[in-house]
């Protein structure tokens, strides 16, 4: 058992710098994995800029250089050197925008990558160049301080004329501001002589109608907050209305037909071929924020498309960052696999049991977590329903048997109640109340209240809803800490247990130590280490069960406060309605 759970340990442990490195003189690097199988992108894209960002989450910007000279991509053969363009590498904000040429990614691919390396002090940077191919004519990524908007793809197709006002905090860096008074002008020979056209930006509209593109006959406009796609004399609006306030990713791609793009996803098209003609202008009736824009002089494939809009975005599920590797991890994998190959028998015990603990801590603090977020939320939903009740309630002059059937309308289980401790403390309490107003009997005793008759329920019977009302609310207090019993032993008995399997161990390898004859720190410290294994042990598992204990504990008060405030209104409202 200990050799089985000393491999496995030493498999999961085992350093991913086994791989090949590409280069000593950098220290660190990050496998970034390309997922299009999670980011729904099915067939193949080639040569796609792809956007990596960087942030404190998933990038030591202590480890780089402060210019970020020693930043550079790598292919997944650890091999060839990707093109990448620096947007914005801000260390002390720690934050980067950071563009690399992919030369191709598979459909539906979980596993393809490619690798960030940093960490080399005498490393210079490199020229941008390369990071677009030649049917890219012009990139605006709009972070410009002053100025029209300059091409980032190399080509100098710059912004000719215009209007707009930069915002410094845009969705991928810097981002400009247009008044839709005729947007930004662009173009040359070139782009007349296109045989195709690709047109793709960020925008954030806050206002629902305007031009978003213009080039000869082709058109892009919102209408309503509709895209509405136009070639010619023809138009075919793009799905739903694009809310205002917010990010979303536009594209047009024409060639033999031409086809609307939102967020990636195709949105509708136009079997008009592209004729281009006149300038390209760009946002010239919005209003609103654009960001990210670029131009091609081919029609881009619905994959490349889709790459751009998902690893641009904030919530792209395309690029994943992985763990921090570095040159020289031998030391401490081997310390690692050193302390368990000492663990004795007691403390492989008490680990795996500590373990065991562990995994069921986490299941009760997440099962329970989850439930009292559903609680939270259907709680509100009954609130809203219970107090148009208790009105209606109090305005229905009825006899009995309406008033139990408006009663009534609450009791029925609900899907949007059905986690709702109140409506079950509610349920109880109907029950008891519709059983004090003698149905059936032409002489059951009323009540009226402002003109309005209702069956009346004595001082004597609400004092007896209220204690059906009370016991219903215990049982739902004791429904809501079921289970938490198990955080309490984690929390008391993790870090005994830790104690104990480490007191034994210590135990056992001073009467080796004694056995052998041998004093030494060399034949004590192995031991000793593992032996504080089992107390690290105890201390994972009393550790998050404490927090986790004290967050559910603290939900768990707040909807027993809301219970008892319940029952209080419950009856309040009832006696108000029925008392005699």
């Amino acid at each position: 058992m200990k050799r089985f759970l000393t491999l496995a340990v030493c498999l999961l442990m085992l350093p991913l710098s086994a791989q090949a490195w590409w280069d000593e003189a950098w220290t660190i690097r990050k496998k970034i994995t390309l997922d299009t199988q999670a980011a729904g992108i099915a067939t193949e894209a080639t040569g796609v800029p792809v956007l990596v960002r960087l942030s404190t989450g998933n990038f030591d910007f202590l480890a780089a250089n402060e210019n970020a000279s020693d930043l550079r991509f790598v292919a997944e053969d650890e091999k060839t050197v990707l093109p990448h363009h620096i947007e914005r590498f801000d260390s002390t904000n720690e934050l980067a925008f950071v563009w690399v040429q992919v030369p191709r990614l598979a459909g539906s691919n979980a596993a393809q990558h490619i690798w960030l390396y940093y960490g080399n002090e005498a490393a210079q940077p490199v020229a941008a160049t390369g990071l677009y191919d030649a049917s890219q004519w012009a990139v605006y990524h709009l972070g410009e301080a002053s100025g029209l908007p300059q091409d980032s793809a190399g080509a100098g197709h710059h912004v000719l004329g215009g209007t707009s006002t930069p915002v410094p905090g845009g969705l991928i860096g810097g981002a400009a501001r247009l008044n839709g008074d005729g947007g930004l002008q662009a173009g040359d020979a070139t782009l007349q002589a296109a045989t195709g056209f690709t047109f793709s930006a960020w925008i954030k509209p806050e206002r629902a109608d305007g031009e978003l593109l213009a080039f000869g006959g082709l058109t892009l406009s919102l209408r309503g907050g509709v895209p509405v796609l136009g070639v010619a004399a023809a138009t075919a609006p793009g799905g739903a209305p694009l809310a205002l306030g917010a990010w979303r990713h536009i594209a047009v791609s024409a060639g033999s037909n031409t086809v609307l793009y939102i967020d990636g996803k195709v949105a509708t098209s136009l079997p008009a071929a592209f004729a281009p003609a006149g300038a390209l202008r760009i946002g010239g009736g919005l209003v609103g924020e654009i960001d990210e824009a670029q131009v091609s002089t081919v029609q881009r494939t619905e994959a490349w498309i889709a790459t751009q809009a998902d690893s641009q975005g904030q919530a792209g599920r395309l690029v994943r960052m992985g763990q921090e590797e570095t040159t020289d991890t031998s030391g401490e994998t081997g310390y690692f696999v050193a302390t368990m190959n000492n663990l004795t028998v007691d403390g492989w015990v008490v680990t795996i049991i500590c373990v065991l603990m562990l995994f069921v801590a986490i299941y009760v603090i997440a099962a329970k977590a989850l439930l009292l977020s559903r609680v939270e939320k259907s709680n509100p939903r009954f609130g809203e329903a219970f107090d148009r009740l208790s009105a209606s309630l109090r305005s229905l002059d009825a006899g009995a048997q309406e008033h139990a059937r408006q009663l009534d309308t609450l009791t029925a289980p609900a899907e949007q109640f059905h986690h709702s401790p109140l409506h079950r403390i509610y349920q109880v309490g109907a029950r008891e109340l519709k059983s004090r107003f003698h149905l059936g009997d032409p002489k059951a005793p009323v009540v009226e209240h402002d003109g309005v008759t209702a069956p009346s329920v004595s001082e004597r019977a609400m004092l007896a809803v209220r204690a059906a009302l009370d016991a219903q609310m215990t049982r739902e207090r004791q429904r809501l800490d079921r289970g938490m019993v198990l955080l309490t032993i984690a929390i008391s008995g993790g870090p005994f247990l830790g104690l104990l399997g480490t007191v034994v161990g210590v135990m056992i390898t001073f009467a080796a130590i004694a056995a052998a004859g041998d004093v030494n720190v060399n034949a004590i410290a192995p031991g000793i280490a593992a032996a504080l294994v089992a107390t690290v042990a105890g201390l994972g598992v009393a550790i998050p069960a404490l927090f986790g204990y004290n967050y559910l504990q603290t939900k768990i008060k707040a909807l027993s406060n809301d219970m008892t405030v319940f029952v209080d209104e419950f009856v309040t409202k009832m006696a108000e309605t029925y008392g005699d």
